[in-house]
């Protein structure tokens, strides 16, 4: 593969140990107990492995984004569900205060969560949907050197997990055309007055602990924010949405399980003295099939990484790696489960839960359906 050589081979291969000896059995739990995987994430801050993308002089790795996705590749075929958490860590809070925090709060909350000391959560979506500023009704008054904030957010990830959250909150009326009227704050969980209401009992992505958040006169120093007041909403969206990429080697690493997991049991299982693999050449054209689709995602996934090395702005290309790759894990999930047989339904197998966290992937960070409205806005504007 073209763009592979020595160190990421070496990163490829300490993020697969690490998904072996630490993911696999935080796995296990996080589908039947529900647990967050907090030591397996701590382990990865102290390995480093949280800070990738982190510039060394704010105590990351300063590695490019191709040996980020390989990390993230590995530890997603153990669990797509612990990949999401291990990108929450990393990129989608770490990497964002990098890009819109100050110098000062990039080296305090940067060096807290890259070695696992502390964990964040992000608060954005309320009743009225994720994408929808202008109904928003969080709320955050300046009271002297005090914001007071007002409302709540549903869907929260790390609701009961995080130690510190970054809230969206309106500090005034939100006007569309300048997309001004939001600013970003930074909430210690133990602040009085937010309070943590029902964690939700979702389909898949166990483990992750997603819920409602409740502010009440909840009150944090004027200095608390991140980026300016009133003008959140436009570097947040042009920071998060090269984020979107990530997705890719998560959905990529999930594909690959599946896959040869399908394969050595086609190979293996016997009738008549005759392989299902040996017997059947429509089933080894659906493979090669699925094959081909998870080598062409591969290619789009890495190409994609490269390119924002380059530094050319991936936004587009990451929104459609998050949409395409999500319905594609699907898909290849749906298969293999009916390769299978009846065992694929079948916890012990290790498929179905990969099919229930790829519907996850289809509505999570924004469903599919409003992603590809939003990509026709990119592509044809």
């Amino acid at each position: 593969m073209w763009w592979m050589n020595e160190e990421r081979q070496m990163i490829a291969a300490a993020a697969r140990e690490f998904a072996e000896q630490e993911v696999r059995p935080a796995a296990k739990l996080m589908e039947e107990e529900e647990k967050y995987p907090e030591a397996a994430i701590r382990k990865l801050g102290e390995l480093g492995m949280l800070g990738l993308t982190i510039k060394e002089e704010y105590g990351g790795a300063g590695a490019d984004y191709v040996n980020y996705g390989l990390m993230i590749e590995e530890l997603a075929k153990e669990s797509h569900g612990f990949g999401l958490l291990a990108y929450l860590a990393s990129e989608l809070t770490l990497g964002l205060i990098e890009k819109m925090g100050t110098p000062e709060q990039v080296k305090d909350l940067i060096a807290k969560g890259l070695t696992g000391e502390k964990i964040y959560g992000i608060c954005f979506t309320e009743p009225c949907g994720v994408g929808n500023p202008m109904e928003y009704e969080t709320r955050a008054v300046l009271d002297g050197d005090e914001w007071v904030i007002n409302g709540g957010k549903i869907f929260i990830t790390n609701a009961d997990i995080a130690d510190t959250f970054f809230v969206i909150a309106k500090t005034s009326d939100y006007n569309p055309a300048t997309m001004t009227g939001l600013t970003f704050f930074v909430v210690p969980s133990d602040t009085p007055g937010l309070t943590v209401g029902h964690i939700e009992n979702k389909l898949g992505w166990k483990g992750s602990h997603t819920g409602q958040l409740y502010f009440k006169d909840v009150r944090i120093p004027k200095d608390a924010i991140i980026g300016a007041v009133d003008n959140a909403w436009l570097p947040l969206n042009v920071a998060l949405l090269p984020m979107f990429a990530t997705y890719g080697p998560m959905n990529l690493g999930a594909m690959e399980t599946i896959f040869q997991k399908t394969l050595v049991f086609l190979k293996s299982r016997v009738q008549c003295g005759v392989s299902l693999w040996d017997a059947h050449e429509s089933i080894r054209i659906d493979m090669m099939k699925m094959f081909l689709k998870i080598d062409n995602y591969r290619s789009a996934v890495y190409s994609a990484l490269e390119d924002e090395n380059r530094g050319e702005n991936i936004s587009a290309k990451a929104v459609a790696l998050k949409m395409q790759g999500a319905d594609l894990l699907e898909e290849i999930a749906s298969q293999c489960i009916e390769l299978h047989g009846g065992t694929g339904t079948v916890y012990e197998t290790g498929i179905e839960r990969f099919y229930r966290d790829a519907k996850m992937g289809t509505v999570g960070c924004g469903s599919n359906r409003t992603l590809i409205n939003s990509l026709a806005s990119m592509i044809f504007q």
